[in-house]
């Protein structure tokens, strides 16, 4: 080798070191400052290196939290949590009653949350703007998430208009639990988790197999003032994934009917979530609601904790409600299949309790 070449190569691999110190210091400068994620309304957000303090004010987060085995991070929640989560995950998660709760779903209190100094703030998808941006100017990293998948305007509405209502909240769901799952650095239990789920919703496809959609079962939802749910929420895509009807199709959102159109529906079975349990007990009484064929023949349900069929998925609606409503529905289709010892599972492995009904 020449001399001239000899110092053509020092001068590449100088080069070539400069380079990658370069990029080493530049990925530890990336480092230090945490990463950058997209939240669901596609909003970037820089999350710091290390997240250990956590305000959660939208319920649905807040029980994937806990699944994952991240409470102790929590240092704010969300207002009224046990109306909206139920009685129930206070046994799981005591703590919680310890908790301050600085805003609800559609309004927060930004000076008492700078209080608690979070790292991050997970809020509700329907927040008016001006919140956010309060937070925002503070320097503080809000996390908004939806459950569904949808365009930047339907993903900050209540009330969503979704093309394909069942494949935005097939998506949207697992979308969110990997969001929070990194935030809140679980990834690996987070895909413990949508595995739990995909695994639950392989056995229900499979044990409705073959039935059609004119032969599902035309159910209604009750609710407290004759409120139910209808098109573009996640509790219509639950019915009909476990095999029902849901005849309130043409109502959007959750809104408020009477009893003439649920008389015309003439559902065969009505249920009712384990918090309201008190509706049912009303209906069995109104002499107005007699005729109705799931009055008749006395199939009123009411749907335990674990279900949460709500507007929007959390884990246990897909994992273990659509389950158990199907097996309401078809109990024959369903006999051999032992809903409580997957349920159990699931509260064993993400809760680490035992699941207890307070029906």
């Amino acid at each position: 080798m020449t001399f001239k070449t000899q110092r053509t190569v020092s001068r590449f691999v100088v080069a070539a070191f400069v380079l990658l110190s370069f990029v080493f210091l530049a990925g530890a400068a990336v480092a230090a400052d945490g990463h950058v994620i997209t939240d669901q309304l596609g909003r970037t957000v820089r999350i710091p290196p290390k997240v250990e303090r956590v305000v959660c004010l939208q319920h649905h987060t807040l029980n994937i939290i806990l699944e994952l085995g991240r409470g102790d991070k929590l240092v704010g929640v969300v207002e009224k949590w046990q109306g909206l989560l139920g009685d129930y995950i206070a046994k799981v998660y005591p703590r919680l009653k310890t908790l301050p709760t600085p805003g609800g779903l559609n309004e927060i209190n930004v000076e008492a949350i700078a209080s608690l100094r979070p790292d991050v703030v997970f809020v509700a998808h329907q927040l008016p703007k001006p919140f956010i941006e309060k937070l925002e100017k503070l320097g503080i990293p809000i996390v908004i998430l939806s459950f569904y998948i949808a365009d930047r305007e339907q993903a900050s509405t209540i009330h969503p208009d979704l093309v394909d209502p069942e494949a935005a909240y097939a998506q949207g769901l697992p979308q969110a639990i990997r969001l929070i799952a990194q935030v809140v650095d679980a990834e690996k239990r987070g895909e413990e988790l949508i595995a739990f789920i995909n695994e639950s919703r392989t056995l229900v496809q499979k044990t409705l197999k073959g039935i059609s959609p004119k032969d599902h079962v035309r159910v209604y939802m009750a609710n407290p003032d004759m409120y139910t749910y209808g098109t573009g929420k996640y509790t219509g895509v639950a019915m009909n994934r476990a095999g029902a009807h849901n005849v309130a199709e043409a109502v959007k959102g959750y809104k408020q009917v009477n009893i003439e159109q649920i008389v015309k529906w003439d559902p065969e079975v009505i249920f009712v979530q384990s918090r309201y349990a008190s509706v049912l007990d009303q209906i069995k009484k109104d002499p107005a609601w007699r005729g109705i064929s799931a009055v008749k023949k006395g199939r009123l349900l009411i749907a335990p904790e674990y279900t949460k069929p709500w507007g929007h998925p959390c884990p246990e609606s897909m994992a273990l409600g659509e389950l158990w409503l199907a097996k309401q529905f078809y109990p024959k289709r369903f006999a051999k299949i032992d809903v409580d010892a997957i349920v159990q599972k699931f509260y064993k492995k993400f809760y680490g309790v035992d699941y207890k009904s307070t029906l």
